[in-house]
């Protein structure tokens, strides 16, 4: 089985939607395999804010895959229930309640989600915004899955119908510390930009990253995530707690617009391996 690996198309920005209907037809017209042995994952900031017109457009580029035969799966990010200052209750309701079949198909709306992909894998999905819904701590980006959350998740990993596959678990925020391996330097310009990004970087990771990871040691095989839009392969952290695949999705619609490749990866989860695919802005 390939799964497909989106995130931060940030639809609503710029022309990102433009960029992110190319990104659908070069993988509806170049599938890694036959569309209904794939599956595609996105980890959040399908929109840019919380508007009905951004969730329509973004929907239709996911019914596009849907209708090409792919099966499309999506966890929620912290635009997409808000924006860049924040998130708020009724813009997660809307999210949710507009991309339901994509989240949590005919289950129940609760997280995490498992999705039983066929008799050898399992996608758990995760809500990293979940605890973040309060007035006071909806501010910020930092993500936070909550004690309620992280019990679910332990709970569901020892169940027999999930233990016995290959486990893949998709959230928004990332867990791990790897943004400072990357940090620019003053000649890259834009100084004002880096010196904001470096003071609220404490902001940006997940908050219970460390919980999170030690309950997945040793029990998750492939963890996906996105938020910071850099598309690194934090396997060698993840490689840390017996996980052996750790992706970040980086943004597929190239949103920062530091370089001109719009990037997917593919990943084959019988062998474990990936493949970048790029175009040409």
């Amino acid at each position: 089985m390939k799964l497909v690996h989106f995130s931060d198309t940030h639809i609503g920005r710029g022309d990102n939607l433009a960029r992110f209907a190319r990104v659908v037809d070069d993988l509806c017209g170049n599938p890694p395999d036959v569309p209904q042995r794939c599956c595609v994952v996105h980890t959040g900031d399908l929109i840019d804010s919380a508007s009905a017109a951004h969730r329509q457009a973004a929907k239709n580029q996911l019914d596009r895959l849907r209708d090409a035969g792919f099966r499309v799966f999506l966890c929620p990010g912290n635009h997409d229930y808000g924006n860049a200052a924040g998130i708020d209750k009724a813009d997660a309701r809307a999210f949710i309640d507009c991309f339901r079949d994509y989240i949590f198909a005919q289950q129940a709306a609760e997280f995490p989600v498992v999705h039983l992909l066929d008799d050898r894998h399992a996608l758990l999905l995760l809500d990293s915004n979940q605890a973040e819904l309060g007035w006071w701590n909806g501010f910020f980006a930092e993500g936070h899955l909550g004690s309620a959350q992280l019990r679910r998740l332990n709970e569901m990993l020892d169940r027999p119908k999930i233990c016995a596959r290959r486990v893949i678990v998709g959230l928004h925020h990332h867990p791990f510390s790897y943004a400072y391996s990357v940090t620019p330097d003053v000649g890259d310009g834009h100084l004002a930009h880096h010196l904001l990004v470096g003071l609220t970087r404490p902001f940006r990771r997940l908050m219970d990253a460390y919980s999170l990871c030690e309950i997945i040691r040793s029990r998750v095989q492939v963890l996906l995530f996105g938020h910071r839009h850099f598309g690194l392969n934090c396997s060698s952290n993840s490689q840390c707690y017996d996980i052996p695949l750790a992706l970040d999705g980086g943004s597929s619609t190239a949103t920062e617009k530091r370089c001109d490749r719009l990037r997917y990866r593919i990943i084959d989860l019988a062998q474990l391996t990936t493949e970048m695919r790029t175009l040409r802005v």
